[in-house]
């Protein structure tokens, strides 16, 4: 494997995971003592790590909350309820947990702030259906977007039809005072209301700037402030710190089906004049037609082996930030002009492979597999492009 490219990704994971633009906002916050907490999502765990430690460091008490994916949780944080439930599939524990959490929502002093800080993930971890739905209804929803090729816009405004939470529902039972939300986005153009389907955010907020966005409530007796933390190009901005140039970062980020996105990688790199490494972000869907095993990243990498086989030195990396590319510990996969025609040597038919949805296992034949990072975030993912 080519150390030095994965050892880079995991350093800029890891500057990512010390969250400063999250700690600066609530440095200079004027928040009230004590104070609730509501983390949801992927990567809730090391968001409310960060943010626990400086309201110790404050002297604020907190309590509250931390809804995230099933293995996703370190030590024990002091005063938050930590709870796990299904991804990317929801499960009865997905039910009864958020529940339950909109059940503490509502009892809130309204003389106390809530911060709430969310990531991707919480589209299925946090829900609770309206009237007349069951869990059955849910899980098949589901699984359906996720095999659909739609892209994540699309899919949460399907979910959204059935929920008592998504599309800024969860706000009508929160009393308090203020809300402060902080958001990882792991959507296109960072647009909070497609962020974890938007649960937290009203329709009638106001955009302030670039990542920040406020919003009066309840008469002008509640007030929400929004910002993002971080997103997909903050990852490529900070990765590209750690990779020697010739580096390029790319400004475009992929929402296509993941054919369009290959054509797109592939032609890149044959255009003349292109030498040095190029970060591009998105994450490109995938329309299952097989019962192979495989993700994303995986996929992607497939497509590239095939468009690039045997054409000047080229190596493709495809990578989800957090560590997890529909299968676990696995975060997606490289390849390079002669991977193509190792597996060709290993008897495997690589267009049969692509129709079969069966990445994963062709790609682990020769060695392409890259593992789970050790501090994942759920940024999207990103994909490097490194042109001799």
């Amino acid at each position: 494997m080519p150390d030095p490219l994965i050892n880079a990704f995991e350093n800029a994971l890891k500057e990512l995971n010390s969250f400063s633009e999250l700690k600066k906002d609530l440095r200079n916050r004027n928040l009230s003592n004590p104070l609730k907490i509501l983390a949801i999502g992927k990567s809730a765990y090391p968001m409310a790590n960060v943010c626990c430690d400086i309201l110790a460091k404050s002297g604020i008490k907190y309590s509250g909350y931390l809804l995230t994916k099933y293995g996703n949780i370190g030590a024990e944080i002091p005063n938050l309820v930590i709870k796990e439930a299904g991804h990317p599939v929801p499960d009865n524990n997905t039910l009864q947990n958020s529940q339950e959490i909109l059940n503490w929502l509502q009892h809130i002093d309204e003389k106390e702030d809530l911060i709430i800080l969310l990531s991707g993930g919480g589209s299925s971890l946090f829900e609770v259906l309206e009237n007349g739905h069951t869990l059955e209804d849910l899980i098949a929803l589901n699984k359906t977007l996720l095999q659909s090729g739609l892209g994540i816009k699309e899919m949460n405004m399907e979910r959204a039809k059935i929920s008592k939470v998504k599309a800024g529902k969860a706000l009508n039972y929160i009393n308090a005072q203020n809300i402060y939300c902080y958001a990882l986005s792991d959507v296109q153009n960072n647009e909070p209301e497609i962020i974890a389907s938007g649960c937290f955010y009203p329709i009638n907020a106001i955009k302030i700037d670039e990542n920040s966005y406020q919003a009066s409530l309840k008469d002008n007796k509640q007030q929400l402030f929004y910002t993002v933390v971080g997103d997909n190009y903050s990852l490529r901005k900070q990765l590209a710190n750690f990779i020697p140039p010739p580096v390029y970062i790319q400004p475009i980020y992929f929402y296509q089906n993941v054919d369009i996105v290959a054509d797109y990688l592939a032609n890149f790199a044959f255009s003349p004049n292109q030498k040095g490494l190029y970060i591009f972000g998105g994450e490109a869907p995938v329309k299952v037609t097989g019962n192979g095993i495989g993700g994303r990243c995986t996929h992607l990498a497939l497509l590239m082996a095939k468009k690039i086989a045997g054409k000047k030195q080229i190596t493709f990396y495809a990578l989800a930030s957090d560590g997890n590319d529909n299968l676990d510990n696995v975060s997606g996969a490289w390849v390079d002009q002669n991977t193509a025609n190792k597996l060709q040597n290993k008897g495997i038919d690589i267009s049969c492979v692509i129709k079969n949805c069966d990445s994963y296992t062709a790609l682990k034949t020769v060695e392409s597999i890259i593992p789970a990072w050790v501090q994942p975030l759920n940024l999207n993912d990103i994909y490097l492009l490194e042109i001799k």
